[in-house]
């Protein structure tokens, strides 16, 4: 049935085929850990980004540029649009004030999440292949 010449090749090819299994699974951790990498970066800078605009519209006030181009828009017939109250200003400058900090403590909630998650991830696959 087998010779010696088939059984010897027989074992280089598989030592060649575990071979490059295991430098194709090194491959794949190397790209799965900058993968990760890039993405937790990704979505660290894009929630800075969103939390540093919500920031700045809330304190550059784009409001009360809108209430002036209402005003220049109305026709000037001596009567102008209703007025908000101070009641009505305060509940939605308090409603913004709470959107905002309900997107900042989501954000960080989804950080700590995230990075709990690629910890837990990267400690599972150390221990899987020591």
């Amino acid at each position: 049935m087998y010779t010696p010449a088939e059984d010897r090749e027989k074992n280089r090819l598989l030592r060649k085929t575990a071979a490059h299994r295991q430098e194709l699974e090194s491959e794949f951790k190397e790209i799965t850990r900058r993968t990760e990498k890039f993405i937790t970066h990704a979505l660290i800078i894009g929630g800075t980004v969103a939390l540093t605009y919500l920031l700045v519209r809330q304190l550059a006030g784009d409001k009360s540029k809108k209430k002036t181009k209402n005003k220049e828009s109305l026709p000037e017939t001596g009567q102008q649009g209703e007025e908000k109250s101070p009641f009505s200003e305060i509940l939605t400058q308090l409603g913004t004030m709470l959107a905002t900090q309900a997107t900042v403590f989501l954000l960080n909630l989804a950080r700590e999440k995230l990075s709990a998650y690629l910890h837990q991830n990267s400690n599972k696959q150390t221990d899987e292949h020591p």
